[in-house]
């Protein structure tokens, strides 16, 4: 997700921006997709599983840290959100469908 502060509109793309970009390219093509494309969604693929891994890293090194400081000002501590209530919460909007995004996550 882009990062910059500015508002919705910063022009900085991350991979949501980079995988709509594939997926219209691949979308408006009459032919089979092309091997560029093949490669750049794997590559996109790999670049997720590292960010899914850094988030990872975060919640399990740094959040104990930060929510201790949260509860000694008597604030609720972050509860990082579970897949599976994501996709729970997500259910019943247009276009999706429950575990839709395990499907991209799951290309092999």
């Amino acid at each position: 997700m882009a990062t910059k502060e500015g508002g919705a509109i910063t022009g900085e793309e991350r991979i949501r921006e980079y995988l709509t970009g594939v997926y219209g390219d691949v979308n408006n093509y009459d032919g089979k997709p092309t091997n560029s494309q093949i490669e750049r969604t794997d590559a996109l693929g790999r670049e997720l599983e590292d960010v899914i891994k850094e988030l990872d890293q975060l919640t399990t090194k740094q959040l104990p840290t930060i929510n201790t400081g949260l509860q000694k000002k008597k604030l609720e501590p972050i509860q990082p959100m579970t897949q599976q209530q994501w996709e729970k919460m997500h259910q019943g909007n247009t276009g999706s469908q429950p575990g839709m995004m395990m499907g991209v996550r799951e290309r092999d």
